[in-house]
C-alpha cells in the first residue's frame, strides 16, 4: 500500500508530530508499503531524516490556505494512488477530514486531544490520558486509545540492557525541539547551585533559538555542563542517563521506555493531563508549568531522585511497563487488518 504523511514541525509546533510520523513510516517502509511526506518543514536536520529513509518529501508554502492545503494532498493522493492519508496536526479540520474521506481515501489521526469530530478510519491517541477524553467520530471509526500505542522510533527501540545504577551520575535536560521561552537556561541556571559532582547532559533541539546563550553560559559555568545540539544517537544518551528534566511530551514516553526518573516541567496546555497522571503513576515527577514552577521544588525533587534509589527504582520499573516500545507494531498491525 502507498501512504502519505500530513505533517508539520515548526518552532511553534516543536517536532513531536514530525518523529512520530517518522517512527511510523519505519514500520510501514519494514513491511514493505512505500511512504510519502506533505509538509511545510524547512529544517535540514529533519529533512535529512526523510531524505536518508528514500522517502519522497514534498513542500508546502507556510502561508498556504487550508483549501488549497487540502488541494496539494489530494492532488498528491491521485499523482502516487495513495491508499492510506495520515494526518497529524492540530489545525487540520473536520470538514478537511470528510473531504478526504469523500474522495475515497483511507485516513488515520494521530491525535492529542480530541479536538475535533472525526471522519478518520483510525485515530491513535498513545498518551496516558486518552481514554477521558469525549470523542465524537462516524460509526466507523476505530480508536487505538494510551500508551500501548506510543510510537517510537527504530533508533530507540535498538536499546540494548540498560542498567540501573545504585547511584546518579547523569542528568538531562531537555525541553524538546524547540524552547521558545528559553526553559533550559532558566533550568541550568537553578541547576548550577547544586554542589554534587553530576554530569549534565543538556540537548537543544533544531528550533532551540536560544543554542548560542546556552552554550555562552555553559562556558562560564563550574558545572560539568555538556550541550549538545540535534543529537543524532539520542538511544546512547538515554543509556547512559540516569535521571531527566523534560517537557511532558513525546520526550516523557521515550524516557519511561528508558525507565529513567523524571522531572517534568510542561510547556504547552495540553501536557498539564498527561504529567499529572504520569505523576499519579509514579513514572515521574511533574512541578508545574514552565510559568510557575518552584526552584526550589525542582532542587527538592533532584535530591529525592538523587538520595533515594527505591524510589528511583519503582518509578524505573512504572515507565518501562507502561511504554513497552511495541507501539507502532500494533497500529500497523490494526490499520492492515482494515
Amino acid at each position: 500500500m502507498e501512504f502519505v504523511f500530513r505533517v508539520d514541525a515548526s518552532s511553534d509546533i516543536g517536532i513531536g508530530h514530525f518523529m512520530r510520523c517518522i517512527a511510523l513510516s519505519e514500520e510501514l517502509i519494514k513491511r514493505g508499503h512505500i511512504c510519502y511526506f506533505l509538509s511545510k518543514i524547512k529544517d535540514d536536520f529533519l529533512i535529512n531524516k526523510i531524505t536518508q529513509m528514500n522517502i519522497d518529501i514534498f513542500y508546502l508554502n507556510e502561508n498556504i490556505t487550508i483549501s488549497d492545503d487540502l488541494k496539494k494532498l489530494i492532488n498528491l493522493s491521485k499523482k502516487h494512488y495513495i491508499d492510506w492519508i495520515i494526518t497529524d496536526n492540530y489545525w487540520i479540520t473536520s470538514d478537511y477530514l470528510k473531504v478526504i474521506k469523500e474522495k475515497g481515501y483511507n485516513v488515520l489521526t494521530i491525535d492529542d486531544l480530541a479536538y475535533t469530530y472525526y471522519y478518520s478510519d483510525l485515530v491513535v491517541n498513545q498518551n496516558i490520558n486518552a481514554e477521558k477524553f469525549n470523542y465524537k467520530a462516524e460509526s466507523y471509526t476505530n480508536f487505538l486509545l494510551g500508551t500501548k500505542y506510543v510510537i517510537l522510533r527504530d533508533e530507540l527501540l535498538k536499546k540494548e540492557k540498560k542498567t540501573f545504577k545504585d547511584n546518579v551520575f547523569k542528568i538531562m535536560v531537555t525541553f524538546g525541539g524547540t524552547d521558545n521561552n528559553n526553559l533550559t537556561l532558566k533550568v541550568l541556571k537553578i541547576l548550577s547551585k547544586i554542589k554534587k559532582d553530576f554530569e549534565f547532559n543538556i540537548i537543544c533541539g533544531p528550533f532551540n533559538s536560544y543554542y548560542k546563550k546556552i552554550k555562552s553560559y555553559f562556558k562560564k559555568s563550574n558545572q560539568n555542563f555538556k550541550v549538545i545540539s540535534q543529537q543524532k544517537e539520542m538511544n546512547n544518551l538515554y543509556l547512559e542517563t540516569d535521571i531527566a528534566i523534560s517537557a511532558g511530551g513525546t520526550t516523557s514516553y521515550e524516557l519511561a521506555y528508558f525507565g529513567i526518573p523524571n522531572i517534568i516541567i510542561t510547556i504547552a496546555e495540553n501536557q498539564k493531563e498527561i504529567a499529572q497522571e504520569l505523576d499519579k503513576q509514579s513514572i515521574s515527577f511533574y512541578i508545574g508549568d514552565k510559568n510557575n514552577f518552584k526552584e526550589n521544588e525542582l532542587l527538592s525533587k533532584i535530591k529525592k531522585l538523587t538520595d533515594n534509589k527505591k524510589i528511583r527504582e519503582t518509578m524505573n520499573k512504572n515507565g518501562q511497563r507502561t511504554v513497552d516500545g511495541k507501539g507502532k507494531i500494533r497500529i500497523i498491525d490494526f490499520l492492515e487488518s482494515l
